[in-house]
């Protein structure tokens, strides 16, 4: 008599454990659905808006307008390749080297430039106008981000000091403002580019003179 009382007991509760697994796996499956498509929207979206950078900005003249411009959320993950495209689009000869941008704001940039064997001279280290040309992209993209919009400036001369023979992961960087009372016309400017490896030694020191033509805004 007991056995039949909690027969139809247990087998409701079994039921009911059968319907709750069933709502959780149809809860997952439609949470994973929903999410699945919101990753996969925010993936198109954030490509959509990349490709839309790249064609709208390949010919801007503004580093430091195209790099605040990537700055927006999920984009700025792609933002040091996206900007090395353009900025080998700009300066077909940067493209020569594997480098990219990691900090850059008004005045100040930091780089990094990845050894490959395409870029090595005899000896098995970096060739020297491989680091002159990492310096001098460097140097001018934290001397071009203090300049306005009508504003131009033209290396004039390079000074390359070797220190050490450069290998690996390197990092460059350069730090110049321009005077705040500077008048209008042309001028020179004198920028430092100092290059580091891995173990924080220096490697080189550039030295760069630029013609810089300041307009009024």
């Amino acid at each position: 008599g007991d056995m039949s009382e909690t027969s139809p007991l247990l087998a409701a509760l079994y039921g009911h454990l059968e319907a709750t697994v069933h709502l959780i796996q149809v809860a997952v499956k439609l949470e994973w659905t929903i999410f699945s498509r919101l990753i996969g929207s925010l993936v198109v979206m954030t490509f959509a808006y990349i490709v839309y950078i790249l064609i709208s900005l390949r010919h801007g003249r503004h580093p430091l307008m195209i790099w605040e411009k990537l700055g927006k959320p999920v984009v700025k993950i792609f933002r040091p390749w996206t900007f090395a495209r353009l900025l080998n689009n700009s300066d077909p000869y940067a493209s020569s080297i594997d480098m990219r941008v990691s900090t850059f704001s008004r005045g100040f940039c930091t780089a990094i430039m990845r050894d490959h064997s395409s870029t090595h001279d005899a000896q098995k280290g970096i060739h020297a106008t491989a680091l002159a040309t990492f310096a001098e992209t460097t140097g001018g993209l934290a001397l071009m981000s203090n300049l306005k919009k009508k504003d131009r400036a033209i290396l004039v001369s390079i000074k390359m000091e070797y220190k050490k023979k450069a290998r690996g992961l390197l990092t460059a960087s350069s730090d110049y403002t321009l005077p705040s009372d500077l008048e209008e016309g042309r001028h020179e400017i004198k920028t430092q580019v100092v290059v580091k490896d891995r173990m924080l030694d220096t490697v080189a020191i550039a030295y760069l003179l630029w013609s810089v033509q300041t307009k009024e805004a």
